[in-house]
């Protein structure tokens, strides 16, 4: 065993505290592996990689597993899970085989066996972290199609130990134009500005790098850090993390407001920068699942969460929109996207939640589409 292998079995530095990454898979094996390489190159001293396999109706499971045997061999510790063990910390040796070992050498890989969308694959994330002989001190949701910088968990830890909001999202940057987002609604009115777009508009502002972190009404899920107690206190207020209702798509926002109900606040860190590959993980902008998930879900965020006085107004705005969007996909000859957002807005009034019934056959669909091309 060489210095560097000795070093790396020593085990992580625990004077930080704790963060579990979590990477939900489904069907992107080659974008999950470039991420978890580029959180290998952390500067963050005590973290945890767990990569979630949701049901991937392709290889994935098994390349992610062959890649984590020879990737992670000793003195490293990879770690395999049922979704059962996961969520209930995990297992004794195991564990205490992810203790000995440096943050860049020990990976968890769960097979959930079935797509929990989203929500339900962070909630066996959340279960697993906090149950576990180690808590996690935070849980840092992050898209597979995303690579990191090296001091962005740093930076994404240090705003929240100042600023003790709870939840912190990062800089966003498309890794194909280089637009930068600050991934998030800031600024006066949020629910009208967010459930009034794009009727009223704003304009993200540019990070500024002089100041640590900045208020925001909400952070996506791209890139985010939540505080251990923000997590135990969504659970016992609500008996869930996320509401798998939602599937995927169209929990943010309440999961932001049951967060401020509980004393917490939401900023962004501006030095955490993260590269994104915009929807690649769901199979592009025209994908038929981007496009009935978020018109469905809209529908119950503004049950949820506008006044009844603003409800009709978002309405009449959310049915006009989709249709108009649906339209113009119809005449790019984009049907299935197209019939997507109207079965959206049928469901979405209907009630409809959870799982679409038509999500695997869309993906097997768009799959061979995306191979002809």
């Amino acid at each position: 065993m060489s210095h560097d292998e000795r070093q790396d079995w020593h085990g992580p530095d625990t004077s930080e505290p704790l963060v579990v990454i979590c990477i939900l898979n489904w069907n992107g094996w080659r974008d999950t592996i470039k991420c978890v390489e580029s959180i290998r190159e952390l500067r963050y001293a005590n973290y945890l990689t767990v990569v979630v396999d949701n049901g991937s109706l392709n290889e994935s499971l098994e390349r992610l597993r062959a890649w984590g045997k020879d990737r992670f061999r000793s003195p490293a510790a990879f770690v395999e899970y049922g979704r059962d063990q996961a969520v209930a910390g995990g297992e004794a040796a195991s564990e205490a085989l992810l203790a000995q070992c440096a943050s860049s050498q020990r990976l968890v890989l769960i097979d959930n066996q079935e797509n929990l969308g989203f929500n339900g694959g962070c909630n066996v994330v959340f279960h697993y972290a906090l149950t576990r002989a180690q808590p996690a001190e935070y849980v840092f949701l992050l898209n597979n199609d995303t690579l990191l910088t090296p001091d962005c968990l740093t930076h994404l830890v240090a705003a929240d130990k100042k600023s003790q909001a709870g939840i912190v999202g990062a800089v966003i940057k498309d890794r194909e134009n280089g637009e930068t987002s600050s991934g998030g609604n800031r600024g006066s009115f949020p629910l009208v500005r967010e459930f009034f777009w794009p009727l009223i508009t704003w304009h993200t502002a540019v990070p500024d790098r002089e100041k640590e972190f900045e208020p925001f009404f909400y952070v996506l899920g791209t890139a985010r850090v939540m505080r251990r107690e923000v997590l135990e206190a969504l659970h016992k207020s609500a008996g869930y993390y996320f509401d798998e209702a939602a599937f995927i798509y169209g929990d943010e926002l309440e999961l932001m407001d049951r967060a401020r109900r509980n004393g917490f606040t939401t900023v962004i860190a501006n030095r955490a920068l993260v590269y994104h590959a915009k929807s690649s993980s769901s199979g592009g902008l025209y994908n038929p699942i981007v496009n009935y998930y978020p018109t469905r879900n809209r529908v119950r965020e503004a049950r949820a969460m506008l006044p009844w006085y603003l409800r009709p107004g978002f309405h009449a705005l959310h049915i006009s929109w989709n249709t108009a969007r649906a339209l113009h996909n119809l005449r790019k000859g984009r049907r299935r996207s197209a019939l997507a957002i109207f079965r959206g807005l049928i469901d979405g009034y209907r009630g409809v939640t959870g799982k679409w019934e038509r999500h695997d056959e869309e993906v097997l669909l768009w799959g061979k589409a995306a191979r002809r091309n």
